[in-house]
């Protein structure tokens, strides 16, 4: 006590103000400006999932070409080693038709004899090369996307060979120009 005054503190109890209404606000603000760009996502997405499924389609239309390849490479390969053991020129091309799964039509299949002495003679120790000449379009992606847009459908030539050497005189040698 100060000179007779008695002071007193009064203490009431105050209910807390939730912040509900301010975060409720601020939660608003935020949202509105999500709600207003809505369908903008979904525009975007329309104009990039052409060329996003080209992209795709392109790379599974090149595997399938690469597959070719491999097929026909093995093809060759086991009618090289046909012409080795001296089939005749028609069973090479037919064997070599038949392992390619019928990408390679007979008349796409080229056998000749790598006639090393010059002597107009298919004799063993010399090889028998088989080649096969096919082009892949390309058509899952490439093609109808590609053509559809005024461009031309893409293609990839391929020729693979393969060489065995002859373990005896082939029946009806041709031999090869270069």
């Amino acid at each position: 006590m100060h000179g007779g005054v008695r002071r007193e503190t009064i203490t009431t109890e105050r209910t807390r103000v939730l912040a509900a209404p301010r975060v409720q606000r601020w939660l608003s603000r935020v949202f509105s400006g999500v709600r207003t760009e809505r369908g903008q996502a979904l525009i975007e997405f329309a104009f990039i999932m052409p060329l996003l499924l080209l992209f795709i389609l392109l790379a599974v239309d090149f595997g399938i070409a690469l597959d070719r390849r491999e097929v026909i490479q093995h093809a060759v390969r086991e009618g090289a080693r046909r012409g080795a053991v001296g089939d005749t020129v028609a069973e090479i091309k037919d064997d070599t038709h038949n392992q390619s799964q019928g990408t390679l039509a007979a008349g796409d299949v080229e056998v000749c004899f790598v006639d090393k002495d010059k002597n107009g003679i298919s004799d063993p120790g010399e090889n028998v090369r088989v080649s096969g000449n096919y082009t892949y379009r390309f058509s899952i992606g490439g093609g109808e996307m590609l053509a559809a847009f005024g461009v031309g459908a893409p293609s990839i030539d391929m020729s693979p060979s393969a060489e065995e050497r002859l373990e005896k005189s082939a029946p009806d040698a041709i031999p090869c120009t270069d």
